[in-house]
């Protein structure tokens, strides 16, 4: 965290799976994820699984008492095949979604052979396997999904929107502001966000410790270090 004439800049990651996720990888637990973004020595993250929130707890749980903000989140697959990043100032309104959300995926095992573990981690540090297959998309349309997350207290940010698959641009071949987004993640080419005059952030997609480090974090200013001021700080970003 640095202090400018303009506020606080905070260094951030909000697009980071845990063990939770099929595709993630076993060593990153919410204490490990934790450990590894007070050592690149990040202000704030958003643990943001695939369709589920259920990590989240035990990484705020963990971080308590440490100088990290920890938000809780998901990646959302819509009904479209497009991932989308959900976020929420706290665990009180964030679990409400996650219900809803679990309400609308397809009732499918997962099948640990094909698309590996769903580990669940609870704050006291035992495990479970998750059995509801994450890896599928839910009945929720992209269009009307802003004002649908904003209704339980959180943001929606259209995840990556410039990678060649479960993105908007790879989907959609477009982006424009009737889709009601504020503001969208890029991967790396922040072209189509430029066209469409969306502002944007980045942040790693991390699966595996490996692409924690790898990728380069990003800041923005924020007039207090807190997840409603890192709120305020996203909403003003987009509403430039």
């Amino acid at each position: 965290m640095n202090i400018t004439d303009k506020g606080l800049e905070l260094y951030y990651d909000f697009h980071i799976h845990s063990c939770l996720s099929p595709c993630g990888s076993d060593e990153m637990t919410p204490q490990m994820i934790v450990d590894c973004a007070i050592a690149k020595e990040l202000d704030c993250i958003a643990l943001t699984d695939h369709n589920i929130s259920g990590n989240c707890l035990s990484a705020i749980s963990y971080a308590q008492g440490k100088d990290l903000i920890v938000l809780p989140g998901m990646e959302l697959q819509t009904s479209e095949e497009i991932h989308v990043i959900c976020i929420f100032p706290d665990i009180e309104r964030a679990v409400p979604f996650e219900s809803y959300v679990r309400s609308t995926l397809p009732p499918i095992k997962n099948d640990i052979r094909y698309f590996g573990n769903q580990t669940g981690v609870r704050p006291d540090g035992t495990t479970y396997e998750e059995e509801q297959m994450l890896a599928v998309s839910s009945d929720i349309p992209l269009y009307g999904l802003y004002p649908l997350v904003e209704s339980y207290g959180g943001m929606a940010i259209p995840a990556h929107i410039d990678r060649t698959s479960f993105s908007i641009g790879s989907v959609l071949g477009m982006l424009d502001k009737s889709m009601g987004f504020p503001l969208v993640e890029v991967w790396k080419d922040p072209s189509l966000a430029d066209a469409a005059g969306i502002p944007y952030i980045q942040s790693s997609d991390a699966h595996n410790i490996d692409a924690f480090f790898e990728r380069e974090y990003h800041s923005f200013i924020a007039d207090e270090k807190s997840a409603d001021g890192i709120f305020r700080a996203l909403k003003n970003i987009g509403a430039k």
